[in-house]
């Protein structure tokens, strides 16, 4: 019983740190046109990104990435008021066909942005995110080259909750 007791204990701490952590989700547009997630880091102004989307241009037909990156705030600016903050990250990103299973692919990610925090719930924001990887198919091995469109700037809208 004192077991079952300590551990509901700790999940309704989680769930409520959990729970007063900003979060926000929203729409990218560029190279990438995805569905996007952020959710900060309690205690610091870092925060992880969840991108599902569809890479325009990608030579693996209907290639949905799914990219999760920990991105650190390096600094925030005081430029024209508001909030601003330039963020850079690592992380990692998954690929598949959906109108073909044929080819998976898997990347290392690094992100970096700009991103501008309106003084009502949005935020809007400009990303570039390079990769390299491999690409597994069905009939051969090579290395994922989709990664060099990670040099066009990604422009986000996201709503703050």
């Amino acid at each position: 019983m004192r077991k079952l007791i300590i551990t509901l204990t700790v999940i309704l701490a989680a769930m409520t740190a959990a729970k007063a952590q900003p979060r926000a989700v929203g729409i990218s547009v560029g190279p990438y046109e995805a569905v996007t997630f952020q959710h900060m880091v309690y205690g610091t102004d870092d925060f992880f990104q969840l991108d599902l989307g569809y890479q325009v241009g990608s030579p693996m037909p209907g290639s949905m990435r799914l990219a999760a990156t920990y991105n650190m705030i390096l600094m925030q600016p005081d430029w024209f008021g508001g909030e601003w903050n330039f963020y850079v990250g690592p992380g990692a990103q998954l690929g598949s066909g959906f109108r073909s299973l044929k080819a998976l692919s898997f990347s290392a990610v690094c992100q970096v942005g700009l991103e501008y925090n309106f003084d009502f719930p949005l935020m809007v924001s400009a990303e570039v995110r390079p990769s390299i990887g491999i690409c597994l198919s069905s009939d051969k091995f090579k290395y994922d080259l989709d990664g060099l469109f990670g040099f066009i700037p990604t422009i986000s809208a996201k709503y703050r909750f």
